[in-house]
């Protein structure tokens, strides 16, 4: 399945939700792993060395999900091509024609891009040039994620990076728009995530100062409005920029025309199989095991969130999309007009 055919399917069973009721995981973050080869400064999911499904309970995992009604599945970690058996579970999701995606540092890519290929989407942390990408990584990160890049981008893969801003590249949203017209891949960005990322020193310390986050931001909805290849949609952006405090990435109250459906119609699973409502809740809530009764039954024990809106920039996109927003139906609908540029694998222009 393609991207328009999974938006497609999305509308439909946001519009069943509503007439009916009926749940159903069209999205499933699928955390495979919380290994990782790297220890960025912004992520604490390695030091949680939570437990792995195997590969054939990952195998029938994804089989449960697609008869659950899965229409996407981002597999993510931790750094999900740690595992040896990634090639076959994102083959399984492709096998029932789940649109699949795949979030990485890139280290492992171009070794083992031949078992990738059903991929719909690579997405490739990128936060800047190589001195603010590596500040907020480790040195020598941004060379293997570019190597990343220019190989995927030569395969012509669909290529999205995801930008993390943090105080050391929060100037740097010209430059990766600048690599992302060079190389022909969209561009992310997404604000700190803290609880259950980080601790509230290690996040205080990496935050931006809101007064210059937001100034950022504007800078970035110019940047969307202007036709760069920024990812978000203009009513995320916007919805961002109405956030009050960016110390606090979750709302007890829901915000104006978006409600969350974390638990209707998405959900997260953690690598040892526990199903959350959502990524961001992997340190709270009773979740259920898919090895205590099966994915469905995991997913239907789902309950209400502790919260009601947050920052994520994925998941306040999909319940924009889930709530059937106009506006941002419209944006990914012309979206899928624009044509793919792929790229070459090769610069276009100078790059710094």
């Amino acid at each position: 399945m393609n991207k328009g055919g999974a938006l497609l399917k999305s509308g439909v069973g946001a519009a069943r939700y509503r007439l009916t009721g009926h749940r159903m995981p069209l999205s499933v973050t699928l955390l495979v792993t919380t290994r990782c080869n790297a220890l960025c400064s912004y992520c604490a999911l390695p030091l949680q060395r939570r437990a792995e499904l195997d590969t054939r309970e990952m195998i029938e995992l994804v089989d449960a999900m697609a008869a659950a009604g899965a229409v996407r599945v981002g597999i993510g970690g931790g750094e999900p091509l740690v595992r040896t058996d990634i090639g076959a579970i994102i083959d399984r999701c492709t096998a029932h024609g789940i649109w699949t995606t795949l979030e990485t540092n890139g280290y492992r890519y171009p070794a083992l891009a031949d078992d990738l290929r059903g991929l719909g989407r690579l997405m490739i942390s990128l936060d800047g040039y190589e001195a603010a990408h590596d500040a907020n990584r480790e040195p020598g990160s941004w060379k293997q994620a570019m190597a990343a890049i220019v190989e995927a981008t030569r395969r012509g893969v669909d290529v999205h990076t995801v930008t993390t801003l943090t105080r050391h590249n929060l100037g740097e949203i010209g430059a990766v728009l600048d690599l992302a017209d060079t190389y022909g891949f969209v561009a992310q960005f997404q604000t700190l995530q803290r609880r259950p990322y980080l601790s509230d020193a290690r996040a205080v310390d990496l935050a931006p100062d809101d007064a210059l986050l937001r100034k950022a931001l504007r800078g970035l909805l110019e940047a969307r409005l202007a036709g760069r290849r920024v990812g978000a949609t203009e009513k995320y952006l916007r919805y961002l920029l109405a956030w009050k405090d960016f110390a606090v990435t979750t709302s007890l109250a829901p915000q104006e025309d978006l409600h969350c459906l974390a638990g209707q119609l998405y959900c997260a699973v953690m690598p040892d199989g526990t199903v959350t409502a959502c990524s961001s809740l992997l340190g709270g809530g009773a979740g259920r095991n898919v090895r205590d009764g099966g994915f469905a039954a995991a997913f239907a024990h789902l309950r209400d969130n502790p919260c009601r809106a947050c920052t994520s920039t994925a998941l306040t996109e999909y319940n924009y999309l889930y709530n059937l927003n106009a506006p941002t139906l419209l944006e990914l609908a012309k979206s899928l007009r624009a044509p793919n540029d792929p790229g070459t694998g090769a610069p276009r222009r100078g790059v710094a």
